[in-house]
């Protein structure tokens, strides 16, 4: 495995491009945005800097990725990272930070999605209809949630 995993959580910058190489191989790429979310010393919740990376799935990922994800929608992707550099067309180096996708979904905090399993026959038409769910505001979590975080009365452990 390599060194150099990352998981990323942000938002589809753009709709997803599919295209094949010359070789037959598909590959999907879009950008997605990240930011970090802290607090200010008000006490406000606010948006950090956005961070940009450019995406590539390849295979049935790219597929699926292909018919599942749409500009705007958040997503979890977990890859590897690396460093691109190339020469501008104004002459410059630029670099960009790329993610070779291994696997990816949606980020289920501010919706629901389905699944439907490739390869079944009959599959589609015993889902139902996917409804469109629109986000709602995120809740702001409490100065030092997390893990070891104590508990409010209302999240006792269900079991």
């Amino acid at each position: 495995m390599a060194d150099n995993m990352v998981t990323l959580v942000g938002s589809l910058g753009n709709e997803p491009e599919l295209r094949t190489t010359q070789q037959g191989a598909e590959v999907v790429n879009f950008r997605l945005a990240t930011n970090e979310r802290r607090r200010n010393p008000d006490g406000a919740w606010v948006d950090g800097p956005t961070s940009w990376f450019r995406v590539a799935v390849w295979g049935t990922l790219a597929r699926n990725a292909h018919a599942s994800l749409h500009k705007g929608q958040r997503v979890v992707v977990q890859g590897t990272l690396r460093i691109a550099e190339f020469t501008a067309e104004s002459g410059g180096t630029t670099r960009t930070a790329e993610v070779k996708a291994l696997a990816l979904g949606h980020d289920l905090t501010f919706g629901t999605t389905a699944f439907t399993r490739n390869g079944q026959q009959g599959m589609a038409q015993q889902q139902p209809p996917v409804q469109q769910v629109v986000p709602q505001e995120r809740t702001p979590e409490p100065v030092g949630a997390g893990w070891g975080a104590q508990l409010a009365q209302e999240d006792t452990t269900p079991f």
